[in-house]
């Protein structure tokens, strides 16, 4: 592989960078996202900040609830409950799930199938902040960074302290929850944290019962900190399936697939150490393992699948100072294999995919209110279908560049270009047309542009991105293949809004625009399906009294065509607008919150697919009415 003057250049510029150090340099804040560093300001891209403080003010009961109101996100809910999700940033539909990468402390919580990442296993109590990356993040984060990233950030006390709380609901909620945070002395502290929830659901074979065991030992001195994690997941979950319009008019609470479940039980193990290397240079080193099993029944057809997932991430952060400010400098190497075993009607899975990856970013002030970002990739996949005894690999370069301008104190302007990437994963390639042994990789470009503007009472975000995608990734629910697309573009607008307009009122809003469409082949000039034309949200909270905050929400989301259906056979469902309400009280060491979802009981499909063969060509999903929680919880 020869090496590329961009390659070259990101490989020298710390090195010249270093020996120009100046003496009395200007201290910027550095401009290079990383896995372990906060986000404390801004990369070239729309980027957003969810602290624990805007969390317990939603008085939000899930993960997928305190997400909801963001910009540019759709969630795709195909039991109606919040309890499996697709996250789909810059209009992906049906392949949601493989083209945002959701992380926890920067370990992957992706799958390497078709299955979407499982929010569930992230406790709410456990976060600490969530960032967010709206738009391409392939030279950071490598494979499904392709629409954006979010980041959890879980949290890390720093002193004693100890919770538990219950919550009681609609449809038979019964919820239990607690964390603890023990300082050990000489560096060492401990953290656990468990729940157990267990719901009937809004609709029939809609049970649900879910258990989270988490313990963290952490090492910190002087030059770093070391931590080892541990956690045991056990999630049942009853599928309610689809309704055609008949029955959903006949009684919507109904079972489409009275007999369909999913019972997993995921292990995770994790050893991580940061460790700083004299003044310049910091090393970083992650690995995690992930164990899934899981056994149930799809479409009355059952099933047995496995998952494992290990993964090696060292890197080396070196930074200098200029008369223009800081500079930082980024070397990783990201080794992930996954195995991937399904055995049901539909075929027997056998498939183990590695990839291999070197990355390397460079943040440079070019003067001391402009700051220059390059960064380079190169990814191999490797894949395994042992069923067949069969194998690939492919092989993919991508870069990028950006420009961050600190026009004036209060004015941020940015501008990005980046290549875009993600393979085929296991599940992929096991259901092909006939004449496809391996699927050809999703690649693509990601332009966006934007402006930011915000002091200390206020922030306004504008955002403009086209993303070009050759060969995309998608899964035919028709004919039950993956195939490559043919050309697809994204063009988009995000605008959005923050307030504090006294010193008890704060005003949220967004606005997103999204025009997904395919570019060639048969369906040329058609919208990308289940992509929503519009979206909006807005929010406000409002302190009642001294420790009392109320909180409303309403998130609009356009009309949009079924998923599946490409080539429009039908019309665009309705467009819906949903109500939010919370409730967060503080005295002493108790505290209680109220959520209410959907307040006005809106009846709405969370989900809807194209299938020819049902009645009227539809398979709805019907979503749950109001949703009441209350919780109540002592610290000690």
């Amino acid at each position: 592989m020869k090496l590329s003057r961009l390659t070259l250049a990101v490989a020298l510029a710390p090195g010249l960078a270093l020996a120009a150090e100046a003496t009395q340099p200007y201290q910027a804040q550095p401009l290079v996202i990383t896995r372990a560093t906060p986000l404390q300001t801004p990369a070239p891209a729309s980027v957003a900040v969810i602290s624990r403080e805007q969390i317990e003010i939603s008085a939000a009961s899930s993960l997928v609830d305190v997400l909801r109101t963001q910009a540019g996100l759709q969630i795709q809910d195909t039991l109606g409950d919040g309890n499996r999700v697709s996250l789909s940033f810059r209009g992906f539909g049906a392949n949601a799930a493989n083209n945002t990468l959701v992380l926890v402390d920067g370990r992957r919580l992706n799958n390497p199938s078709q299955e979407a990442a499982n929010l569930n296993s992230v406790p709410l109590s456990n976060i600490e902040r969530i960032e967010i990356i709206r738009g391409a993040g392939s030279v950071l984060y490598g494979d499904q960074a392709v629409g954006g990233v979010i980041n959890i950030i879980t949290r890390q006390p720093s002193e004693n302290e100890g919770y538990l709380e219950t919550s009681r609901g609609s449809h038979d909620l019964e919820a239990y929850r607690g964390h603890f945070n023990q300082q050990l002395g000489h560096g060492l502290s401990l953290y656990g944290s468990g729940e157990s929830r267990h719901t009937d659901g809004y609709r029939d074979n809609n049970n649900a019962s879910y258990s989270n065991a988490f313990g963290r030992l952490r090492y910190d001195h002087d030059n770093g900190w070391a931590l080892y994690e541990q956690q045991s997941i056990d999630d049942e979950l009853r599928y309610p399936g689809r309704l055609t319009e008949t029955q959903r008019r006949a009684d919507r609470k109904a079972a489409g697939s009275p007999q369909d479940f999913n019972d997993s039980k995921t292990q995770v193990q994790r050893l991580a150490f940061q460790q700083n290397l004299g003044t310049h240079w910091t090393a970083d080193f992650d690995y995690s393992y992930r164990d899934s099993d899981g056994v149930g029944a799809l479409f009355a057809s059952p099933f047995i699948q496995g998952t494992r997932v290990e993964s090696l991430s060292p890197r080396l952060t070196g930074h200098w100072n200029s008369d223009f400010g800081r500079g930082e400098w980024l070397l990783g190497h990201d080794h992930i294999s996954s195995d991937y075993e399904l055995s049901s009607v539909f075929g027997d899975t056998r498939s183990r995919q590695t990839l291999r990856d070197w990355y390397s970013q460079l943040s440079q002030p070019l003067y001391r209110d402009l700051t220059l970002t390059l960064g380079y990739r190169t990814s191999e996949a490797e894949d395994r279908d042992n069923a067949v005894a069969r194998a690939h690999t492919d092989r993919e370069d991508s870069s990028s560049i950006g420009l961050n301008w600190q026009a004036a104190r209060q004015v941020r302007l940015f501008l990005k270009r980046e290549d875009v990437l993600r393979f085929a994963n296991v599940e992929d390639n096991a259901f092909t047309l006939p004449d496809v042994d391996f699927l050809k990789p999703q690649t693509g470009t990601s332009w966006e542009t934007g402006a930011e503007w915000q002091d200390g009472v206020q922030r306004y975000q504008l955002s403009l991105y086209r993303l070009d995608l050759e060969d995309e990734l998608l899964f035919d629910p028709l004919n039950f293949v993956t195939i490559n697309l043919d050309k697809t573009r994204r063009d988009g607008l995000l605008l959005e809004g923050q307030r504090q307009l006294t010193e008890r009122l704060s005003l949220n809003g967004q606005y997103s625009f999204t025009d997904a469409r395919y570019r060639a082949g048969a369906f040329e000039g058609n919208d990308v399906p289940w992509v929503a034309r519009h979206t909006a949200g807005m929010s406000l909270s409002y302190q009642l009294l001294k420790g009392l905050t109320g909180y409303v929400e309403s998130n609009y989301t356009g009309p949009r065509y079924l998923a599946g259906d490409d080539g429009h056979a039908l019309g665009r469902e309705g467009g819906y607008t949903l109500f939010n309400l919370g409730l967060n009280y503080d005295y002493e060491q108790f505290s209680a919150k109220l959520r209410v979802n959907n307040l006005t009981g809106k009846r709405y499909d969370s989900y809807a697919s194209y299938a020819d063969w049902l009645p009227g060509g539809k398979g709805l999903y019907s979503a749950t009415e109001e949703d009441v929680q209350l919780s109540l919880g002592y610290r000690f």
